[in-house]
């Protein structure tokens, strides 16, 4: 599966799309799924395994955690907040 976006991934959890990144089977140069592969690293220090990839733009992701609840993550500073507050 070398060379795959975030969205050809099975598994959009955290969890699956950070050890895609690992294993270098995401293609590089794609800045949207840079910033997300990013958010993934910052999601994976904090335990956040579970959460599932929603959506990323050049700047910002969103994912939606165990409850049904979306959160925003700025993948630049580390900051995550609940979309909506």
């Amino acid at each position: 599966m070398t060379g795959a976006r975030i969205d050809d991934l099975e598994d959009h959890t955290v969890q699956g799309i950070w050890e895609a990144h690992l294993k270098g089977e995401l293609a590089p140069g794609d800045v949207v799924d840079d910033v997300a592969v990013r958010a993934a690293g910052v999601l994976a220090e904090k335990g956040y395994w579970m959460w599932t990839f929603q959506v990323a733009t050049k700047e910002l992701t969103s994912w939606q955690d165990l409850h049904g609840d979306y959160w925003v993550v700025d993948p630049d500073n580390g900051c995550i907040w609940e979309w909506g507050t």
